[in-house]
């Protein structure tokens, strides 16, 4: 898209030099100080004629390309908004919990198994640090596990206890991936977790790359 908006503004460029050189030339030749005869000024009369034809011609060929190039963006940006509804519904729809955080932890966005697992609503989930959702005497480790993940491309499987409301702690398993998005502030944490069973060993304090 981003060739398609210089090629846009490559256009509206010649718009305006063509109409510069049109007001230029018609300028010269209504304004000139040397007196001419009649069969002069039909000949003046005809270059001038020729210009502004010449002129007109050249617009005409610029705004058509103009009119096309905009055609083609739109179709281009109806094609991006439908590849981000359907990379929206995947995401949404997906069996797998899968959310979003910022280097710190703090919720961004989840998807519906996520909400599900932790049995709230994605409301009371957005913004929230998921060190609350960490057993108290283990929030430490957690936080000093982000710092880490934060230095490296992410881990495969990081695990540790997640709790919820009125139940008991789960044995989680995560893998988190560090994202530095160009249209995104900053760096976010893609997460993917999947539940344990109970009996399984959980490590908080070292995150496996």
């Amino acid at each position: 898209m981003k060739q398609e908006l210089i090629g846009a503004d490559d256009l509206l460029t010649v718009f305006a030099q063509h109409r510069q050189v049109l007001l230029r030339h018609t300028a010269e030749a209504l304004t000139a100080d040397t007196p001419v005869v009649r069969s002069d000024a039909d000949l003046q009369r005809a270059k001038l004629s020729a210009i502004v034809v010449a002129s007109l011609e050249e617009l005409k060929v610029a705004e058509e390309g103009l009119i096309e190039l905009t055609e083609r963006l739109a179709a281009l940006r109806d094609e991006l908004e439908q590849r981000a509804l359907g990379a929206r519904q995947l995401f949404d729809l997906a069996p797998a919990c899968l959310f979003v955080t910022d280097l710190y932890g703090s919720i961004i966005d989840a998807n519906q198994a996520t909400v599900a697992l932790f049995r709230r609503p994605a409301t009371q989930l957005d913004r929230q640090p998921m060190a609350r959702f960490i057993p108290a005497d283990d929030r430490r480790a957690f936080r000093d596990g982000l710092t880490r993940i934060a230095q490296t491309e992410g881990v495969t499987d990081w695990r540790f206890q997640l709790i919820r409301p009125t139940d008991s702690p789960l044995s989680i398993s995560a893998a988190v991936r560090v994202v530095k998005s160009p249209d995104s502030p900053g760096t976010r944490l893609f997460w993917a977790i999947r539940v344990l069973e109970q009996t399984a060993d959980v490590d908080i304090r070292q995150p496996q790359t």
